[in-house]
């Protein structure tokens, strides 16, 4: 497709010849005689290049530049005039005219010359942008947060990464530079201020730093800064830090749980080992104990040891069951119909302790993808441990609702007494109160879901987040106790 330009001329014999030579020398060519009808043509044909006339209609040759270089500055615009004032040319430049030629146009080859040069410029840069605002949008779009740090170890520039990241928009944290320093963890900032001054001395090396920033939500992450050298003159001190910031939090996680999941395999083999040894004189005791309360039915002590024995081998016994493998079979089911069933089996523990119960869950909640015969059990667990912690005529509520691709369930309890139940505890519970919630925690964990407990003044919550199942266009099935429920 040939290059266009268009040729603003009021003087007809001059602008016929030009058109006639540019377009023999293979240029698509638009000519115009007026501002008026010369920027519709350059608004609505976008020519490749402009030949421009200062003295058309008078003096609008000056304005109609200024007018093309606001609406597409990148279009190159030669002006062809028959005013040589010095003056004339400056003004010209100053607006944005690419080159100046004066009239009458002595060889035409020349000139012809000069223009493909001026496009072939005009295109170079017009590429040179596309690529830089290519890049940008790239840099925009990384998952990683790019960053300069002036020598005031302020920002003056961020990628759109740190929305997802940190929480905060560039915007925010560029209006307030300090604020950032502000977020990062106390005991992570001296670390971080000495890094960031070391990068600021002559010749200074890349660097690395781990470090944790508070979220706008509140929670912290965990960040891998890693600048980048600029070349720097020997004795050189650079005036900015370049780089990028990589969130670290998932792998720090994982690392995390999998130290989590060595230990505990460890505490497994220890465990089993333990219960082993002990079982065998427990046994031993206990039956020794039997005999001596045949013998001395009146001695006190001999009741003693068999209690004890027996809060042993259920300890023993809890260790053995919370350490056992358990298989999974995912399937999607139902909440309304496996929550009705389990209230069905428990509502008598409720209406002992008086406590009132609501069941909130939408008839065309999706379903979650779950074990069947695991989610009886966690909501066995669930309310199990609701109605232990909960007081004398309190009220228990079960809502659920779909965010995103999860079905987050909620058991709400109040009054309640203090939970005193961490995470790090239930890990491996030792004590009655703590196995529901632990056992329930260890199932929901198994069908790739979560449990948050939380207590606010004498109001409790355990919300359970789990996967919410594909979409289906066949029924899923229930089993009979659900139908019943579901009729009911």
């Amino acid at each position: 497709m040939p290059q266009s330009i268009l040729i603003v001329e009021d003087d007809e014999h001059l602008r016929s010849s030009l058109a006639t030579n540019l377009e023999d020398a293979g240029f698509s060519i638009h000519e115009a005689t007026d501002a008026r009808k010369a920027m519709q043509l350059f608004i609505h044909l976008a020519p490749d290049l402009v030949l421009l006339d200062l003295g058309i209609s008078g003096d609008e040759g000056m304005g109609l530049l200024g007018n093309m270089k606001i609406s597409r500055p990148s279009t190159p615009v030669i002006i062809v005039s028959g005013r040589t004032h010095i003056s004339h040319a400056i003004d010209a430049f100053k607006t944005g005219a690419f080159d100046y030629v004066t009239k009458p146009i002595l060889s035409m080859d020349i000139f012809i010359n000069g223009l493909r040069n001026c496009l072939a410029q005009s295109g170079m840069q017009r590429r040179i942008r596309d690529t830089q605002d290519h890049l940008i949008r790239l840099i925009g779009k990384l998952p990683v947060i790019i960053f300069i740090i002036n020598r005031d170890l302020e920002f003056e520039f961020l990628n759109q990464a740190t929305t997802q990241i940190l929480g905060y928009s560039p915007q925010e944290i560029l209006k307030s530079p300090r604020a950032f320093l502000r977020r990062i963890v106390r005991e992570d900032r001296k670390r971080f201020m000495v890094a960031l001054k070391k990068s600021l001395q002559p010749e200074p090396a890349e660097f690395n730093l781990e470090f944790r920033f508070l979220h706008k939500k509140g929670y912290p992450v965990s960040l891998m800064l890693q600048s980048i050298a600029s070349p720097l003159p020997p004795g050189g001190v650079p005036d900015r830090i370049e780089g990028m910031i990589m969130d670290m939090t998932r792998n720090s996680y994982l690392d995390k749980l999998l130290r989590q999941n060595e230990k505990l395999s460890m505490l497994r083999t220890m465990t089993e080992e333990v219960a082993h040894e002990i079982r065998n004189p427990l046994v031993a005791l206990g039956g020794f104990a039997r005999k001596l309360r045949l013998r001395y039915p009146e001695a006190v002590e001999t009741g003693v040891i068999l209690e004890e024995c027996n809060r042993l081998e259920r300890l023993l016994q809890r260790i053995t069951a919370y350490l056992e493998p358990i298989d999974v079979t995912l399937t999607p089911c139902r909440l309304a119909p496996t929550v009705n069933f389990i209230m069905s089996l428990v509502s008598s523990r409720l209406e002992h302790k008086s406590v009132s119960f609501d069941i909130e869950l939408k008839d065309d909640l999706p379903p979650v993808l779950a074990d069947q015969e695991f989610l009886h059990r966690i909501f066995i667990y669930l309310i199990g441990h609701g109605a232990d912690i909960v007081e004398q005529s309190g009220t228990m509520r079960i809502t659920a609702s779909q965010s995103n691709e999860l079905i987050v369930t909620s058991l709400i309890m109040d009054p309640v007494r203090t939970l005193a139940t961490s995470h790090e505890r239930l890990i491996m519970p030792f004590e009655d109160d703590e196995m529901n919630l632990a056992m329930c925690l260890l199932l929901i964990e198994r069908i790739g879901g979560h449990l948050q407990i939380e207590q606010k003044d004498s109001m409790a919550r355990l919300t359970m987040s789990v996967p919410k199942a594909a979409a289906r266009e066949d029924k899923i099935p229930c089993s009979p106790d659900e139908k019943d429920d579901i009729k009911r």
